[in-house]
Parts: structure tokens; sequence; C-alpha cells
């Protein structure tokens, strides 16, 4: 009795794996970011400039390639996009702009994926947008914003900080007895 019960989670923990290995099915949802179009030293965007903050819309279909021109003036370090909740099973995401991608799903309607590392996207530097073909929700929007720190960054920073507050409270509360 005792190997079937193993035996049975064995082949419940390979079916499970099984699955979260699958590979992607062409409608599934993507983003790549890629750049190397440099159009430094020019005083037009190639493509459409952007702040540190914009937005872009899937066409109708769910995907699309978009340009974009990094007109910020500094350089991107990291980029995270919320997405809305796509149409496909497994969310992949990458490209030559950064080196690691994230994908994190959310409890409503969206999702967000963070894109850091690498050499980033510069100011001045054209990339684009590939959505694939389709995946994602038709005319769905997308928020992009450049630069914004982790949470677990922001987190781990108030967690240093926190015994530092806590003991020049006790150095004050000490001088009052």
């Amino acid at each position: 009795m005792m190997r079937f019960r193993v035996l049975t989670l064995t082949v419940l923990v390979m079916v499970c794996a099984v699955r979260l290995h699958a590979s992607p099915e062409p409608s599934d949802p993507r983003i790549v970011i890629s750049g190397g179009h440099d159009s430094a030293g020019q005083l037009a965007c190639m493509f459409t400039c952007v702040g540190l903050d914009f937005s872009f819309m899937a066409d109708g279909s769910g995907g699309g390639i978009f340009s974009f021109t990094n007109n910020s003036g500094q350089n991107w370090t990291s980029l995270e996009i919320e997405a809305p909740f796509p149409t496909g099973d497994i969310i992949t995401c990458g490209g030559s702009s950064f080196a690691t991608c994230v994908v994190m799903p959310q409890s409503g309607d969206f999702t967000i994926i963070e894109f850091y590392g690498g050499g980033g996207i510069l100011q001045n530097q054209s990339f684009t947008i590939d959505l694939g073909t389709s995946g994602w929700l038709p005319n769905g929007e997308f928020q992009a914003f450049a630069n914004v720190p982790e949470s677990s960054t922001l987190a781990f920073c108030l967690v240093g900080l926190a015994p530092l507050l806590r003991r020049q409270r006790h150095r004050f509360l000490r001088r009052d007895r």
C-alpha cells in the first residue's frame, strides 16, 4: 500500500513537471524587448518618443510589434510592463535589451512583466516591443514604467533602516529619563 502511494505521488509530480516545462504555443502571449538601434546624436526621435512611463495597445488580434525611442533624459536599467491578462496559457518574455525578465501574475485582470539587468536601454536609443501575433487581449492597453525600483529592493531598504530608526528612538528615550 505504501509503495502504491509513493508511485502515485511520483507520477503526479512528473505530470506537473511536464506541464511546467511545456513548450509555448505560437498563440501564447510573449513580450520581447530588443534595442540596438542607437540614434545618439540625433535631435529627432527615430520612432515614437517616450519618457519614463508610456502606454501602447495590442492590435486587433492581440499582438503587434511597436518601435519606440527612449527620450526620457536617462538610461533605463529596468522596465516594468503592466499587461492585460492574456488569453494564452504560458507567458514568455526575453529580448536583447535586458538580461532578465520575470512574469508575475496578479490577482486582478492584469499581469506584471519586469525586465532588468544587462545593458538596458540608453538615452536616445530606439527599441522594439514584440507581442507576437496573438495571445494578449485584442486592443488591450499596456502600461510601461522605466527604472521602477523592485518591490523587494524597497522592502530590503525599509528592513535595513528599521534598526537604525529604533536605535535613534531609544537614544532619545534614555536622555529623557
